[in-house]
Formats: C-alpha cells, sequence, structure tokens
C-alpha cells in the first residue's frame, strides 16, 4: 500500500480503537440483566411447576445459576477473541487490492469523508462501519471489508433479506419467510474496472433505521451517488 493510505489507515484505526471501547462495554453491560434473567426465570419455573421449596433450591436454582455462568462466559470469550489487529488485516487487505490509482484517490478524499457507525450486538463481534466520501466508499462489518468506487456506478437500490423458516403445527407443516436485514445493493456499469470484481456487490444492514443512516451520509458527501438515489427514487 501507498503511504498515504497507510496513514489513514493509522489514523482509522486510532478512531476505530476508540468504537470498539464503547461496543465491548455496552455489550457487557447486557450480562448482569441475562445473568439474572436465567436464575430468576429457573426460580419461577419451578415455583410454576408447583415445586416445594427446598426442590427449587436444590435443583432450579443451581440450574439457574449454571446457565447464568454459561452466558458470561460466551460473552466473555466473544471479547477475548476481538482484536484490533483482525481489523486491520481486513482493512490492509480491502484496501491493499486496489490499483495503485485507485489508493491514492481513497486517501486523497479522507477530509471529505464521512462515517457511519453501527453497533449490532446481537450479532456482530465488532462495530460495523460505513466510510462515504465523494469518489469511494468502504463498508467493515464483522472482519468483511469491501471499497467501493462510486465513478463505476450505475444504480443504487435497497433490497429487503429474508430467510425461509420451517415448522410444525400440529399435523401440518408451515413454511415462513422472515425478515432479516435490508441490503443498499450498488450495481456497476458493464465493462468497469469494479463490475469486473463483482458486478452486484451490497451493504448488508440490520435495519430500515440503518439503511436511513447511509442514505443520509451519501446525500451529505457524495454528490455524484445523490444523483443516483434520485434517479432510482429511494
Amino acid at each position: 500500500m501507498g503511504n498515504d493510505v497507510k496513514r489513514w489507515l493509522d489514523a482509522e484505526m486510532q478512531d476505530f480503537a476508540e468504537d470498539m471501547k464503547e461496543f465491548n462495554s455496552g455489550t457487557m453491560k447486557k450480562v448482569p440483566l441475562w445473568m439474572f434473567i436465567c436464575v430468576a426465570g429457573m426460580v419461577a419455573l419451578g415455583f410454576l411447576v408447583g415445586a416445594e421449596w427446598s426442590y427449587v433450591l436444590r435443583l432450579h436454582l443451581p440450574v439457574g445459576v449454571g446457565l447464568a455462568l454459561f452466558i458470561w462466559l460466551c460473552f466473555w470469550l466473544q471479547n477475548r477473541g476481538v482484536s484490533m489487529k483482525k481489523v486491520r488485516a481486513s482493512y490492509e487487505k480491502a484496501l491493499g487490492a486496489l490499483s495503485p490509482q485507485d489508493q491514492a484517490g481513497f486517501a486523497s478524499q479522507a477530509p471529505q469523508c464521512g462515517k457511519a457507525g453501527f453497533a449490532n450486538r446481537l450479532t456482530d463481534k465488532y462495530p460495523a462501519r460505513l466510510t462515504v466520501g465523494p469518489e469511494y466508499w468502504l463498508y467493515f462489518r464483522d472482519l468483511g471489508c469491501q471499497v467501493f468506487r462510486v465513478a463505476d456506478m450505475k444504480s443504487l437500490h435497497a433490497r429487503e433479506e429474508h430467510t425461509r423458516v420451517g415448522y410444525t403445527v400440529g399435523s401440518t407443516r408451515v413454511r415462513q419467510s422472515l425478515g432479516t436485514g435490508v441490503s443498499l445493493v450498488v450495481e456497476y456499469r458493464d465493462g468497469t474496472a469494479f463490475a469486473a470484481k463483482d458486478s452486484s456487490p451490497s451493504i448488508y444492514l440490520e435495519n430500515a433505521k440503518q439503511l436511513e443512516q447511509a442514505y443520509a451520509l451519501i446525500r451529505a458527501r457524495c454528490p455524484k451517488a445523490q444523483a443516483l438515489l434520485n434517479k432510482d427514487e429511494i
């Protein structure tokens, strides 16, 4: 990578590290609540089924405490597994795949960039971040990192993401489609350099609120993409 990109990345990692601290702190703040719910829930279940005090204390309470400790261990291991080295490696891989011209262009737009952060604590180990500039975007989520070039874009549109689940009600098998999030899909023009890598990449977000945040950032920082948003009436 060029020196300008490395300097940008050094500053980006310092800023990201602060987001990481806040993200991890917010995640661990919820642990005592979940632990209490486990213990209280198991004790309440014991009384609901008509168990005696002694039985609840002998069986239900230890099970609740065990579940609470398991939850604490899961969150602790998750926090132990995260690493800024992994974040930097993900950024370096995405930026290193750019041509020298694109690297220089990406670094030169730094003063004009804006950022939006997304704390998906229930699904992700790391805070997600969308960086938008006039010519290039970068999206990081859970160690996945991708760069977008605005000059190659043909259109932008939102797409709801779904998954199919099946379950049985009585003797009837039911299949249902559940919404899992929303994506901002980028369509590149045929024959462009970025289309050769992926003609239709997307920015996967948790919900419509995050999508609106992304729209607001694009409108504020990327006039060329603003025209695409208006064209497609997003």
